[in-house]
């Protein structure tokens, strides 16, 4: 690999590592405006008429995943986790697991995988969750086809 693309690799991973640690910091100034309604000092009613706004125009489903990630990564380090490192998107999936046993492990996945790899583990994951599951045989009133449907 030659210098430059080397350095400017680099400078890629730098940035990267930026925006998602301004991005957590985007979530914690974003939960105070909505949990302390700030933002009826600032004339909206809402806290999604405040993120709408066109000076801001941030999708409502971010906005949340970035307080979720921020409230359940960013606000404690209890596993010295680099949470920059791993980034929103990838935290957001596996928020989902936080209470598990194999949290870690999940912790790991989010390092190593990328998002659409870790995207199929966590539905491989629930596929495992659904086989023991409980299954009910549901007959169609209409057409007496008859469906497997799993609780």
């Amino acid at each position: 690999m030659n210098d430059l693309a080397f350095n400017i690799h680099q400078e890629v991973l730098n940035l990267k590592r930026n925006i998602e640690t301004q991005f957590l910091q985007m979530g914690a100034l974003l939960k105070e405006i909505r949990d302390k309604q700030l933002y009826k000092e600032l004339s909206y009613e809402t806290f999604e008429e405040y993120i709408a706004q066109p000076e801001l125009a941030l999708n409502r489903s971010t906005v949340y995943k970035i307080i979720g990630v921020y409230e359940d990564f960013g606000m404690c380090n209890q596993l010295d986790i680099d949470v920059a490192e791993i980034g929103y998107a990838k935290l957001d999936r596996i928020r989902q697991f936080k209470d598990q046993e194999d949290f870690e492990e999940w912790i790991y996945k989010a390092k190593t995988l990328s998002l659409s790899d870790l995207s199929l583990e966590i539905r491989e994951k629930k596929g495992q969750e659904m086989i023991t599951s409980e299954v009910l045989h549901i007959v169609c009133p209409y057409c007496g086809k008859e469906f497997e449907y799993r609780k």
